[in-house]
Protein backbone atom coordinates (compact mmCIF):
# COMPACT_ATOMS: atom_id res chain seq x y z
CA UNK A 1 0.00 0.00 0.00
CA UNK A 2 0.72 3.19 -1.23
CA UNK A 3 0.01 6.05 1.50
CA UNK A 4 0.71 10.14 1.80
CA UNK A 5 -0.61 12.14 5.16
CA UNK A 6 -1.29 15.54 5.41
CA UNK A 7 -1.27 16.92 9.01
CA UNK A 8 -1.17 20.44 10.86
CA UNK A 9 2.21 20.19 12.04
CA UNK A 10 2.00 22.46 14.90
CA UNK A 11 1.90 22.01 18.51
CA UNK A 12 0.25 24.90 19.37
CA UNK A 13 -2.54 24.57 16.96
CA UNK A 14 -3.16 20.72 18.77
CA UNK A 15 -2.58 22.37 22.27
CA UNK A 16 -5.22 25.32 21.53
CA UNK A 17 -7.57 22.64 20.07
CA UNK A 18 -7.44 20.32 23.06
CA UNK A 19 -7.64 23.80 25.54
CA UNK A 20 -11.03 24.79 23.38
CA UNK A 21 -12.64 21.17 23.28
CA UNK A 22 -14.66 21.75 25.74
CA UNK A 23 -16.24 24.70 24.09
CA UNK A 24 -18.34 21.77 21.72
CA UNK A 25 -17.96 20.87 18.48
CA UNK A 26 -16.88 23.39 16.02
CA UNK A 27 -14.00 24.59 17.22
CA UNK A 28 -11.33 25.79 14.17
CA UNK A 29 -14.15 25.11 11.77
CA UNK A 30 -11.95 26.90 8.98
CA UNK A 31 -8.87 24.94 9.55
CA UNK A 32 -11.22 22.06 9.88
CA UNK A 33 -12.47 22.38 6.44
CA UNK A 34 -8.94 23.75 5.15
CA UNK A 35 -7.46 20.10 5.98
CA UNK A 36 -10.45 18.29 4.11
CA UNK A 37 -10.12 20.16 1.10
CA UNK A 38 -6.11 20.16 1.19
CA UNK A 39 -6.25 16.19 1.00
CA UNK A 40 -9.07 16.55 -1.22
CA UNK A 41 -6.76 18.36 -3.63
CA UNK A 42 -3.98 15.93 -2.91
CA UNK A 43 -6.24 12.93 -4.11
CA UNK A 44 -7.15 14.90 -7.28
CA UNK A 45 -3.95 15.57 -8.25
CA UNK A 46 -2.46 12.00 -7.67
CA UNK A 47 -5.94 10.78 -9.61
CA UNK A 48 -5.01 13.03 -12.11
CA UNK A 49 -1.91 10.89 -13.04
CA UNK A 50 -3.00 7.96 -12.64
CA UNK A 51 -5.57 8.69 -15.91
CA UNK A 52 -3.08 9.55 -17.74
CA UNK A 53 -2.99 13.49 -16.81
CA UNK A 54 0.96 14.84 -16.50
CA UNK A 55 2.84 15.36 -13.30
CA UNK A 56 5.57 17.65 -12.78
CA UNK A 57 8.84 16.09 -11.35
CA UNK A 58 7.80 12.71 -13.11
CA UNK A 59 9.63 12.26 -16.74
CA UNK A 60 6.31 10.55 -18.67
CA UNK A 61 2.97 10.03 -17.93
CA UNK A 62 1.52 6.27 -17.72
CA UNK A 63 0.69 4.96 -21.11
CA UNK A 64 -1.82 2.81 -20.28
CA UNK A 65 -3.91 4.68 -17.60
CA UNK A 66 -5.99 2.69 -15.57
CA UNK A 67 -9.19 3.74 -13.72
CA UNK A 68 -8.55 1.20 -11.42
CA UNK A 69 -5.72 2.51 -9.91
CA UNK A 70 -7.39 6.28 -10.29
CA UNK A 71 -10.65 4.62 -7.99
CA UNK A 72 -8.06 2.79 -5.49
CA UNK A 73 -6.70 6.53 -4.72
CA UNK A 74 -8.70 7.37 -1.41
CA UNK A 75 -9.09 9.67 1.65
CA UNK A 76 -8.94 8.35 5.12
CA UNK A 77 -9.97 11.11 7.97
CA UNK A 78 -7.87 10.37 11.02
CA UNK A 79 -8.78 13.56 13.06
CA UNK A 80 -9.73 16.97 12.15
CA UNK A 81 -6.81 17.98 11.75
CA UNK A 82 -4.99 14.51 10.10
CA UNK A 83 -5.56 13.16 7.10
CA UNK A 84 -4.46 10.12 4.92
CA UNK A 85 -4.47 9.89 1.15
CA UNK A 86 -3.40 6.27 0.02
CA UNK A 87 -3.90 3.58 -3.16
CA UNK A 88 -4.11 -0.27 -1.79
CA UNK A 89 -3.30 -1.14 -5.57
CA UNK A 90 -0.77 -2.89 -6.43
CA UNK A 91 -0.38 -0.90 -9.74
CA UNK A 92 0.44 2.58 -7.43
CA UNK A 93 3.19 0.19 -5.39
CA UNK A 94 4.39 -1.47 -9.14
CA UNK A 95 5.44 2.95 -10.44
CA UNK A 96 5.88 4.20 -6.98
CA UNK A 97 8.84 1.61 -6.29
CA UNK A 98 9.68 -0.06 -9.64
CA UNK A 99 9.84 -3.78 -10.42
CA UNK A 100 12.26 -6.18 -11.96
CA UNK A 101 12.33 -7.71 -15.44
CA UNK A 102 10.17 -10.68 -15.55
CA UNK A 103 10.02 -13.25 -17.52
CA UNK A 104 5.92 -14.51 -17.68
CA UNK A 105 6.56 -17.85 -19.22
CA UNK A 106 7.66 -18.59 -15.31
CA UNK A 107 4.82 -17.38 -13.62
CA UNK A 108 1.25 -17.05 -15.80
CA UNK A 109 1.42 -20.61 -17.26
CA UNK A 110 0.90 -21.83 -13.79
CA UNK A 111 -2.01 -19.71 -12.37
CA UNK A 112 -5.46 -20.95 -11.82
CA UNK A 113 -6.82 -20.37 -15.71
CA UNK A 114 -3.87 -22.04 -17.08
CA UNK A 115 -4.64 -25.04 -19.23
CA UNK A 116 -2.65 -28.44 -19.64
CA UNK A 117 -1.17 -29.39 -23.74
CA UNK A 118 -3.27 -32.60 -24.12
CA UNK A 119 -1.33 -34.00 -27.33
CA UNK A 120 1.74 -33.69 -29.25
CA UNK A 121 5.43 -33.03 -27.94
CA UNK A 122 4.56 -30.45 -25.74
CA UNK A 123 2.05 -32.99 -24.01
CA UNK A 124 2.00 -32.37 -20.35
CA UNK A 125 3.18 -29.14 -20.34
CA UNK A 126 0.87 -26.09 -19.44
CA UNK A 127 0.28 -22.45 -21.03
CA UNK A 128 -2.06 -19.88 -21.09
CA UNK A 129 -4.21 -18.14 -23.60
CA UNK A 130 -4.08 -14.39 -23.21
CA UNK A 131 -7.12 -12.32 -25.06
CA UNK A 132 -6.49 -9.02 -26.36
CA UNK A 133 -9.27 -6.55 -26.92
CA UNK A 134 -9.40 -4.21 -29.00
CA UNK A 135 -11.61 -0.86 -29.86
CA UNK A 136 -12.71 0.85 -33.02
CA UNK A 137 -10.14 3.50 -34.29
CA UNK A 138 -11.47 7.14 -31.79
CA UNK A 139 -12.87 5.14 -29.44
CA UNK A 140 -11.91 5.13 -25.71
CA UNK A 141 -11.01 3.51 -22.94
CA UNK A 142 -9.16 1.13 -24.86
CA UNK A 143 -5.38 0.46 -24.24
CA UNK A 144 -5.18 -1.34 -27.86
CA UNK A 145 -7.11 0.63 -30.63
CA UNK A 146 -6.70 -0.91 -34.10
CA UNK A 147 -5.45 1.59 -36.54
CA UNK A 148 -7.59 2.60 -39.13
CA UNK A 149 -5.88 0.71 -42.16
CA UNK A 150 -6.01 -2.23 -40.39
CA UNK A 151 -9.26 -1.83 -39.19
CA UNK A 152 -11.02 -0.93 -42.71
CA UNK A 153 -9.36 -5.05 -43.72
CA UNK A 154 -11.02 -6.40 -40.57
CA UNK A 155 -14.08 -4.96 -40.69
CA UNK A 156 -14.68 -6.32 -44.33
CA UNK A 157 -14.15 -9.53 -42.61
CA UNK A 158 -17.63 -9.62 -40.97
CA UNK A 159 -19.47 -9.61 -44.38
CA UNK A 160 -18.67 -13.85 -44.03
CA UNK A 161 -21.21 -13.52 -41.21
CA UNK A 162 -18.70 -15.98 -39.55
CA UNK A 163 -18.38 -13.49 -36.13
CA UNK A 164 -17.65 -16.04 -32.62
CA UNK A 165 -20.41 -15.32 -29.70
CA UNK A 166 -19.00 -16.04 -25.95
CA UNK A 167 -19.97 -18.45 -23.76
CA UNK A 168 -18.40 -16.91 -20.20
CA UNK A 169 -16.38 -19.54 -18.89
CA UNK A 170 -18.45 -20.16 -15.62
CA UNK A 171 -21.75 -21.04 -17.83
CA UNK A 172 -19.67 -23.22 -19.90
CA UNK A 173 -20.05 -26.83 -20.15
CA UNK A 174 -16.47 -27.33 -21.42
CA UNK A 175 -13.67 -27.83 -19.32
CA UNK A 176 -10.71 -29.14 -18.71
CA UNK A 177 -7.85 -29.33 -16.12
CA UNK A 178 -5.28 -26.48 -15.27
CA UNK A 179 -2.16 -26.81 -14.31
CA UNK A 180 -2.86 -27.81 -10.64
CA UNK A 181 -5.13 -30.83 -12.07
CA UNK A 182 -8.71 -28.55 -10.87
CA UNK A 183 -11.01 -28.71 -13.86
CA UNK A 184 -12.12 -24.97 -15.04
CA UNK A 185 -14.65 -24.17 -17.13
CA UNK A 186 -13.66 -22.85 -20.13
CA UNK A 187 -14.98 -19.97 -23.02
CA UNK A 188 -16.60 -21.60 -26.14
CA UNK A 189 -17.19 -19.99 -29.20
CA UNK A 190 -19.46 -20.23 -32.40
CA UNK A 191 -20.25 -18.38 -35.26
CA UNK A 192 -23.93 -17.16 -36.04
CA UNK A 193 -24.18 -20.30 -38.26
CA UNK A 194 -23.01 -22.54 -35.71
CA UNK A 195 -19.97 -23.50 -37.79
CA UNK A 196 -16.66 -24.39 -35.26
CA UNK A 197 -14.40 -22.86 -37.96
CA UNK A 198 -12.58 -19.48 -37.28
CA UNK A 199 -12.85 -18.69 -40.45
CA UNK A 200 -12.87 -14.78 -40.03
CA UNK A 201 -9.24 -15.01 -38.21
CA UNK A 202 -7.19 -11.90 -40.54
CA UNK A 203 -3.73 -13.28 -41.50
CA UNK A 204 -0.80 -12.09 -42.48
CA UNK A 205 -1.90 -11.72 -46.43
CA UNK A 206 -4.53 -10.14 -45.35
CA UNK A 207 -2.96 -7.35 -44.02
CA UNK A 208 -0.24 -6.74 -46.46
CA UNK A 209 1.68 -3.36 -46.25
CA UNK A 210 -0.76 -3.22 -43.13
CA UNK A 211 0.52 -5.70 -40.91
CA UNK A 212 1.04 -3.43 -37.51
CA UNK A 213 4.06 -4.23 -35.57
CA UNK A 214 4.96 -3.70 -31.73
CA UNK A 215 7.59 -2.72 -29.89
CA UNK A 216 9.37 -5.97 -30.12
CA UNK A 217 8.77 -6.67 -33.33
CA UNK A 218 5.41 -8.81 -33.50
CA UNK A 219 2.93 -8.55 -35.72
CA UNK A 220 -0.34 -7.66 -33.05
CA UNK A 221 -2.68 -7.82 -36.03
CA UNK A 222 -2.08 -11.47 -37.00
CA UNK A 223 -5.08 -13.56 -36.25
CA UNK A 224 -7.61 -10.78 -35.14
CA UNK A 225 -10.76 -11.91 -34.84
CA UNK A 226 -14.80 -10.14 -34.09
CA UNK A 227 -16.28 -11.40 -31.63
CA UNK A 228 -19.48 -10.62 -30.10
CA UNK A 229 -21.65 -12.15 -27.23
CA UNK A 230 -25.09 -10.78 -29.09
CA UNK A 231 -24.72 -9.51 -32.26
CA UNK A 232 -26.97 -6.15 -33.31
CA UNK A 233 -29.18 -5.88 -36.15
CA UNK A 234 -26.59 -4.12 -38.17
CA UNK A 235 -24.44 -7.03 -37.76
CA UNK A 236 -21.69 -5.12 -36.43
CA UNK A 237 -19.16 -6.51 -33.80
CA UNK A 238 -18.84 -5.66 -30.46
CA UNK A 239 -15.36 -6.43 -30.15
CA UNK A 240 -11.99 -7.73 -31.40
CA UNK A 241 -9.92 -9.92 -30.12
CA UNK A 242 -6.37 -11.07 -30.82
CA UNK A 243 -4.95 -14.39 -28.65
CA UNK A 244 -1.42 -15.15 -27.86
CA UNK A 245 0.12 -17.78 -25.68
CA UNK A 246 2.32 -18.01 -23.09
CA UNK A 247 3.89 -21.43 -22.85
CA UNK A 248 6.01 -23.40 -20.12
CA UNK A 249 7.08 -25.65 -22.98
CA UNK A 250 10.87 -26.17 -23.83
CA UNK A 251 11.82 -23.69 -26.23
CA UNK A 252 9.06 -21.71 -26.33
CA UNK A 253 9.04 -17.59 -26.70
CA UNK A 254 9.62 -16.10 -23.23
CA UNK A 255 7.79 -12.98 -22.99
CA UNK A 256 9.61 -10.51 -21.11
CA UNK A 257 7.68 -7.74 -19.33
CA UNK A 258 11.11 -5.52 -18.77
CA UNK A 259 12.03 -3.87 -15.52
CA UNK A 260 10.43 -0.73 -14.52
CA UNK A 261 12.07 2.17 -13.20
CA UNK A 262 10.75 3.73 -9.77
CA UNK A 263 8.63 6.76 -9.92
CA UNK A 264 8.02 9.02 -7.28
CA UNK A 265 4.25 9.89 -7.74
CA UNK A 266 3.95 10.93 -4.16
CA UNK A 267 6.86 12.99 -3.51
CA UNK A 268 6.07 14.72 -7.32
CA UNK A 269 2.22 15.07 -6.10
CA UNK A 270 3.45 16.51 -2.35
CA UNK A 271 5.90 19.07 -4.14
CA UNK A 272 2.79 19.97 -7.09
CA UNK A 273 0.48 20.41 -4.32
CA UNK A 274 2.58 22.10 -0.87
CA UNK A 275 2.32 25.69 -1.92
CA UNK A 276 -1.31 25.91 -2.43
CA UNK A 277 -2.03 23.31 0.74
CA UNK A 278 0.09 25.72 3.29
CA UNK A 279 -1.20 29.01 1.55
CA UNK A 280 -5.25 27.27 2.63
CA UNK A 281 -4.55 25.89 6.09
CA UNK A 282 -2.01 29.50 7.21
CA UNK A 283 -5.18 31.49 5.72
CA UNK A 284 -7.91 28.77 7.39
CA UNK A 285 -5.86 29.12 10.72
CA UNK A 286 -5.73 32.92 11.09
CA UNK A 287 -9.60 33.43 9.76
CA UNK A 288 -10.33 30.75 13.37
CA UNK A 289 -7.56 32.47 15.35
CA UNK A 290 -9.28 36.09 14.89
CA UNK A 291 -12.69 34.48 15.56
CA UNK A 292 -11.67 33.15 18.78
Amino acid sequence: MVRMSVSVDSDILQQLQSALGRLGAGVLPATSEAMKASAGLIRDTWKGFAMGGSLPGITESLKQPSGKYARSIRIKRNGPFDYEIYSDSDVAGWIENGTEELDMKTTHPFGPRSRVTQTGKNKGYSYLIVPFRWGTPRTVGFRNVIPQAVYNIVKNKRKFAQTKTTVSADKSGKQSPNFNGDMVGRAQYSDVTGSKAWGDRTTAADMGENRFFNDTGRDITDDMVGMSSMLGQNGKAAGYLTFRVISAAPGATGWIKPAMKARPVTQAVASVSKETVEETLDGAIREDLANL
